[in-house]
């Protein structure tokens, strides 16, 4: 039901277990619920890109935790099969979500932004598959109090969603890099306030912040399969490189894409 977290962009890859429900008793699933459901509320949104997305994602976990309370606080003595199906996919599902605002937050900020659409597609699908189970679920059979009953309704509502968010600032911006990106392949220097402005927008305003986006970028190239993606960080590696030159005036230690220096 999940989607596959592959295509996003990440600075970590997480074990095959991380998407995996654990085999345990009732309570313990429950547990296990209310515990990565915390772990998603904890989290930071995304500042630059997708912020949106992600505080959507995490105010839906913060109430879910509510509704994973409630069952430890006044636990059924058996769940019905299809409570448990239920419980063990959204286990998946909330992992799957942490993961990838985790990645997010940690990855390339300039291939993030190259992949905004498709990101986006993915916080959609996750809450769609959230919305799924959540309508499945026997809330009646849970034993809930009213108040979590309406809970649980408001949240099936704020996942009912029919279309992806893509944020109209940050496609502008992804539109303004890749225009960057093409000037550069033609050997037309960019409009240096342009430049600076993208790059302030992503937050990546001294020799430091690129360095560790060349870094950011290096791994993903390892990441790539394809060479499609693989040269479109390699030109991303490149606009950096420009920028923190142009821009910071600043040299760094050998990069490991090109044998160049960041």
């Amino acid at each position: 039901m999940a989607i596959s977290p592959q295509n996003f962009p990440r600075k970590r890859r997480p074990s095959a277990g991380s998407f995996i429900s654990p085999t345990l008793s009732d309570r313990r699933l429950v547990q296990s619920l209310l515990l990565v459901s915390q772990e998603i509320s904890s989290l930071a949104p995304l500042q630059f890109l997708l912020k949106r997305n992600s505080v959507s994602i995490i105010r839906k976990s913060n109430l879910l935790a509510f509704l994973f309370e409630e069952l430890l606080r006044n636990p059924v003595s058996c769940f019905a099969p299809t409570a448990i199906l239920c419980f063990e996919e959204m286990y998946i599902v909330l992992q799957r979500m942490k993961t990838l605002i985790e990645d997010c937050s940690n990855g390339s900020r300039t291939w993030l932004l190259m992949q905004n659409e498709s990101v986006s597609n993915g916080f959609h699908e996750l809450t769609l598959d959230l919305s799924t189970l959540l309508d499945i679920i026997p809330v009646k059979g849970l034993d809930l109090v009213e108040d979590i009953e309406e809970l649980v309704l408001l949240i099936r509502k704020q996942c009912s969603e029919t279309a992806a968010y893509v944020d109209p600032t940050d496609e502008t911006l992804r539109r303004d890099l890749l225009k960057m990106l093409d000037q550069i392949k033609r050997e037309i220097v960019p409009d240096h306030k342009k430049l600076a402005e993208i790059f302030e927008k992503l937050d990546l305003q001294d020799s430091a912040s690129c360095s560790d986006e060349i870094k950011s970028l290096e791994e993903e190239f390892q990441n790539q399969r394809d060479d499609k993606s693989k040269s479109e960080v390699t030109a991303l590696i490149g606009l950096v490189r420009y920028a923190k030159c142009v821009l910071f005036g600043a040299s760094t230690p050998k990069s490991t894409v090109g044998g160049k220096n960041p």
